[in-house]
């Protein structure tokens, strides 16, 4: 059976490149797999949908998102399903602060490779899991 796949556009500065390198690089320590970057991003947003939505908030206005973005543009596969669950983050960030913007999607990309490259092994591995059955 063929897994249906999108393009997704990361646009990074070098900042941004190297917590993408960093996320990729513990992922693959803590599954002991060589993976795809698509993958890591699909982790990354699927282990962000765990944390609870003023963690999320916290994290998008403490962190420097126009510093992670940039003018390298990146096209990483992974499953339709990330956007849903990227959107899905959104609308609970929206929820817990009524009256802001919305986060763009690149922010919560970026808030998602933070997280990543700061999870435990057993998060990890059980975010891993999740985007394996889900796929």
């Amino acid at each position: 059976m063929v897994r249906a796949t999108r393009s997704f556009k990361l646009t990074l500065s070098p900042a941004g490149i190297d917590i993408l390198i960093e996320s990729h690089c513990h992922l693959i320590r803590a599954t002991r797999a060589l993976i795809a970057w698509g993958t890591t991003l699909h982790v990354a947003v699927d282990h962000l949908a765990t944390l609870p939505a003023a963690r999320i908030l916290a994290n998008l206005r403490q962190l420097d998102v126009p510093r992670y973005s940039g003018e390298h543009e990146h096209h990483v596969g992974a499953p339709h399903r990330l956007k849903s669950v990227a959107i899905a983050i959104v609308e609970r960030v929206r929820t817990v602060a009524p009256g802001q913007s919305a986060p763009t999607l690149g922010a919560i990309y970026i808030v998602a490779l933070h997280e990543l490259a700061k999870a435990d092994r057993a998060a990890l591995l059980e975010a891993f899991g999740r985007v394996q059955s889900s796929d």
